[in-house]
C-alpha cells in the first residue's frame, strides 16, 4: 500500500526556481494531454519530441506523464461510479413515481363515489393536487437523470476523459467575481493562473540512487533536485534543500531510502520514492510517496478485535481466539452538523484509538463489507430522519482509514476470502446470542460477531428464545434460517426487541 507523508519547505531560497518549474511543468502536464488523448499521438513520438523541443529528461518526461495518466485513471473511476450511481438514482425515482401513481389512481376511483363539494371530498382533491405536483417534479429530474447517464455513456464510448486543470469551481468563479471574492477579471485571471502552476512530480523508482535519481533525499536529510535543462542557465544543475524533516513518517522513509540488496556487488535496489512538491498559499511543500512496509505484531492466536461502524460512534468488541466476548467499548464519533473534514478528522482519530486497542493486545482487526452506495441513491426518496443518518456514514472512507491505519501499526486486517466480513446478519445474530448472555450492548454484540467472522467461525447456531416468536427452525441451511429470524423480527417486534432479548436472562 502506497503512503505519502509531507513536509513545508522552510528555506524560501529555492521558491523561484519552484515558481517556474511548476508553471512550466504544469503547461507541458496540460499540452501532453491535448497531445496524447486529444490528437492520439504514439507515446513513444511524443517522448523522443518533448525531451528535445522541451529540453527535460527522459525520467522528467516519465514523471509527466505518469502524472497525468494518474489523473485520467481517476476520472475513468469516477465515471464508472457515475454510471453505477446514476442507474441506482433513475431506479429509484422510477420506483417512488410508479408507487405515487398508484395512490393517485386510487384517489381518483375513491372520488367518483363522493358526493362533490363535501369536505371529504375536498381534503381528497387537495391530496390528489399534491401527488401531481410530486409526479411533476419526479418526472423532470428523472428526465435529468436519464440525459446525464446517455451523455457519460457517450464519453465513456468515444473515451473521452474531460478534465479541467485548475479545478470547475475556480473557472466558473469569473462569471460572478463579487460572490467569489475577486474585484475584477484581472484578480481572477492571477488566481487562475497561479492554481494551474502549483505543482510539479517528480517519479521515482527502487533502482535508482536512494529510490530516485531525480530527486535524491540522501541519509543526511538533503534533498538535491536535478534542475530542468530548460533552466540550468538560471539556476545551475542542482536545487539543494538541507534539513528536510517530515513530521510524521519519518522512520518509514529512512527504512525505505536504505539499500535492501545489492546485484553483483554493483547495483543498489531501495524502495521507490516519488515526490510531489506543491505550493499552497505563499509556502511550497513537499510530498513523498512510498510503499509502506510494517512488521505484523499481531497474531490470531490471541483473538481479533472488531469496529461496527454506526452513526455517531464506533463500537468495538473484543473476543478471545477461541470466539468468546472478552471486552467492548465505544468511541464517539461525532457527525451531525459537522464539516466534511471535522467528521473526517473526527472518524480518523476514532479509528487510530481502535487500532492501537488491538495492537496493545496483539490482536488482528475485522470490519464490515458494507456498502451504502444504494442506500444513498435513494436518499431523496428517505424520510428526513433516515437521510441524515445515511449522509453521515462514510463508509469507504471508513476503510480506507482502517486499511492505512492497520498497515501503518504493524496490525494485520481480516479478510476471508479477500474480502472484510460479510455483514448478513451481525445485529441480529449478535442480540440473540451474545447481548443478554454477556451483558453487552447490542452493537457491541455485533462488533463480537464481526470478529468471530473474521476469525473464520461459521454462522453461529439459532438460540432458543422464550420470549420472542422465532420461526421454526427447519431442514435448511442456517444463512436462510437467520435470514427468517431477521425478517420475524423486522415485522413483529422492531422497536422492543432489545428489551425482549435481556427479558430472556429471568
Amino acid at each position: 500500500m502506497l503512503a505519502t507523508y509531507q513536509t513545508r519547505i522552510d528555506d524560501r531560497t529555492p521558491y523561484p526556481y519552484f515558481d517556474a518549474m511548476g508553471e512550466y511543468f504544469c503547461r507541458l502536464e496540460r499540452k501532453l494531454y491535448v497531445d496524447q488523448y486529444i490528437r492520439g499521438i504514439p507515446l513513444n513520438d511524443l517522448k523522443r519530441r518533448y525531451i528535445k523541443e522541451h529540453r527535460i529528461t527522459a525520467r522528467q518526461f516519465n514523471s509527466l506523464h505518469n502524472s497525468l495518466s494518474g489523473k485520467i485513471e481517476s476520472i475513468r473511476e469516477i465515471q464508472k461510479y457515475q454510471e453505477h450511481d446514476l442507474l441506482g438514482r433513475i431506479a429509484s425515482t422510477e420506483k417512488a413515481i410508479k408507487e405515487k401513481e398508484e395512490k393517485r389512481d386510487k384517489i381518483v376511483k375513491s372520488l367518483k363515489k363522493l358526493q362533490p363539494r363535501t369536505e371529504k371530498w375536498q381534503k381528497k382533491i387537495d391530496r390528489l393536487k399534491k401527488i401531481k405536483f410530486f409526479l411533476h417534479q419526479k418526472k423532470r429530474r428523472l428526465r435529468n437523470l436519464r440525459q446525464r447517464l446517455e451523455n457519460l455513456r457517450k464519453d465513456m464510448a468515444r473515451g473521452c476523459v474531460r478534465i479541467c486543470f485548475g479545478t470547475r469551481k475556480l473557472f466558473k468563479a469569473q462569471h460572478n467575481l463579487e460572490a467569489n471574492g475577486f474585484k475584477d477579471h484581472q484578480e481572477w485571471l492571477a488566481a487562475w493562473r497561479k492554481a494551474r502552476s502549483s505543482s510539479f512530480f517528480i517519479l521515482g523508482s527502487k533502482d535508482e540512487t536512494c529510490g530516485n535519481q531525480t530527486c535524491t533525499y540522501s541519509q543526511d536529510n538533503t534533498i538535491r533536485i536535478r534542475v530542468a535543462d530548460k533552466f540550468t542557465g538560471q539556476f545551475g544543475k542542482y536545487i539543494k534543500l538541507d534539513n528536510v524533516i517530515f513530521p510524521y513518517g519519518q522512520e518509514y522513509l529512512d527504512r525505505a531510502r536504505t539499500v535492501r540488496r545489492t546485484v553483483k556487488g554493483r547495483k543498489e535496489y531501495t524502495a521507490a520514492i516519488s515526490y510531489r512538491f506543491l505550493r499552497r498559499g505563499d509556502s511550497w511543500y513537499v510530498h513523498a510517496t512510498t510503499e509502506l512496509e510494517a512488521p505484523l505484531r499481531t497474531s490470531r492466536w490471541n483473538g481479533a478485535v472488531g469496529i461496527d461502524l454506526n452513526d455517531g460512534f464506533l463500537r468495538v468488541g473484543d473476543i478471545d481466539r477461541f470466539g468468546n466476548p472478552l471486552n467492548e467499548f465505544e468511541i464517539p464519533v461525532p457527525m451531525r452538523d459537522r464539516s466534511k473534514n471535522q467528521v473526517k478528522a473526527a472518524l480518523g482519530e476514532a479509528v487510530k484509538k481502535a487500532v492501537l486497542y488491538a495492537k496493545e493486545r496483539g490482536k488482528p482487526i475485522a470490519i464490515e463489507d458494507l456498502d451504502f452506495a444504494k442506500k444513498k441513491q435513494a436518499l431523496r426518496e428517505s424520510g428526513t430522519k433516515r437521510a441524515r443518518m445515511l449522509s453521515g456514514l462514510t463508509y469507504r472512507q471508513f476503510r480506507m482509514m482502517v486499511e492505512s491505519c492497520t498497515l501503518r501499526e504493524g496490525v494485520e486486517l481480516l479478510k476471508p476470502d479477500g474480502k472484510n466480513v460479510d455483514p448478513f446478519a451481525t445485529s441480529v445474530i449478535g442480540q440473540l446470542k451474545f447481548m443478554a448472555r454477556y451483558g453487552m450492548s447490542s452493537h457491541g454484540s455485533a462488533a463480537c460477531v464481526i470478529a468471530r467472522r473474521g476469525l473464520g467461525f461459521k454462522l453461529e447456531k439459532a438460540a432458543k428464545s422464550s420470549v420472542l416468536k422465532l420461526p421454526e427452525r427447519k431442514r435448511t441451511s442456517r444463512r436462510n434460517y437467520w435470514l427468517r429470524v431477521s425478517n420475524r423480527l423486522k415485522r413483529t417486534h422492531f422497536s422492543d426487541r432489545v428489551a425482549l432479548f435481556y427479558a430472556d436472562r429471568f
